[in-house]
């Protein structure tokens, strides 16, 4: 974590040394849409602070807008919405392109994947932003990694699932990766947007539901409809988030102005995640209070078995984008695997306030 934190502490001096100069009128006013409604916990985590950072960090010369979902594009339209110009800028979530572009899902979620602390060190030291504005820029765009949240919930759900056998028939909501990689598991998985997922849970048109973490799931009210409560959530063990706009855009900015976006979107990044854990925290407490629920944590062979269903989608999506000349899919998960793969034999030595399961 020294490499997040130096990080924090070089956008922390920069913020700080900017905000004492009175700001100028702005020669940049960019509008930016979003994937969160105003003044909820995440829009006050990610778009207040970009919009408060921005400002600071580049002396008033950049002022954005921020625009709460569906008053400028639509939760799942970011990309859309900078393509055609209704926005200059997208916050988003990648895994909203995942069936356009399935390498979102390593900057997104991937079932199985690294957990949060291992993705934002691979992010901001082992390469990982550079290849994704690579990746980006071969589109024409170009994205900042620019947020973050811990694991989401992997089930609150009526039934009971702990081993590979429960998962058989099991009527689950989920997305992205993970729909392709429940259903080879013997689950029958299905996909409604996140506004009607609790009526569906409530209703029992499902067993169970993934949406978000504890705390976003907490403040949806999905443990007092629903018993047990699954984890670790291996379908998204962390999830990162972006701040796109158009190749085109970003050349024509003043080398200073990049660089000051870099590390707003570097602290933005760190940030967010400190506040998502610490919620986090606070909302499994809660839980495993409750005398209405029961955490349940899946069986490793499960854990293994979704990481393994993972990387074999990873596989089969490195094939056909590369059929399509595109190998970009590739070098992301060569990339990305390597950096897990070598974190988790390699850290044995880290302290992790956690209990062992």
């Amino acid at each position: 974590m020294r490499t997040a934190l130096k990080t924090l502490s070089v956008a922390t001096a920069v913020l700080c040394l900017s905000a004492g100069v009175a700001s100028a009128d702005a020669k940049y006013n960019l509008k930016m849409t979003t994937t969160t409604p105003e003044g909820t916990v995440t829009w006050k985590m990610f778009a207040e602070d970009i919009e408060n950072k921005i400002a600071i960090a580049t002396n008033g010369e950049m002022k954005i807008k921020a625009y709460g979902s569906g008053a400028l594009a639509g939760l799942f339209e970011g990309h859309k919405a900078v393509a055609d110009g209704r926005a200059d800028l997208a916050h988003q979530y990648p895994a909203f392109e995942i069936n356009q572009s399935p390498a979102s899902a390593f900057i997104s979620a991937i079932p199985g994947g690294m957990g949060s602390d291992a993705k934002i060190m691979w992010v901001l030291a082992g390469g990982g932003k550079q290849l994704w504005a690579g990746y980006r820029n071969s589109q024409g765009l170009m994205g900042l990694i620019c947020g973050a949240i811990g694991a989401e919930i992997f089930a609150h759900s009526h039934k009971k699932i702990q081993k590979l056998a429960d998962l058989k028939g099991f009527k689950y909501r989920t997305a992205g990766a993970n729909t392709q990689v429940m259903r080879k598991l013997g689950a029958r998985p299905t996909l409604v947007p996140g506004p009607e997922v609790f009526t569906l849970l409530e209703r029992k048109g499902v067993d169970g539901a993934e949406y978000l973490d504890p705390y976003g799931n907490n403040s949806l009210g999905f443990a007092k409809i629903a018993k047990y409560i699954i984890i670790p959530g291996m379908h998204a063990p962390s999830a990162l988030y972006e701040l796109l706009m158009k190749k085109s855009m970003w050349d024509k900015l003043p080398k200073n102005i990049q660089k000051q976006m870099e590390v707003v979107c570097d602290s933005v990044l760190i940030n967010s995640y400190a506040v998502s854990l610490v919620n986090n925290v606070k909302a499994m407490k809660e839980f495993a209070a409750s005398k209405k629920n029961e955490i349940v944590t899946l069986d490793k062979e499960v854990q293994e078995a979704i990481r393994a269903g993972g990387r074999a989608w990873a596989a089969e999506k490195i094939a056909s984008e590369a059929k399509k000349g595109n190998m970009w899919m590739g070098k992301l998960a060569e990339s990305y695997y390597a950096f897990q793969d070598d974190w988790k034999n390699n850290s044995s030595y880290q302290v992790l306030d956690a209990v062992s399961k």
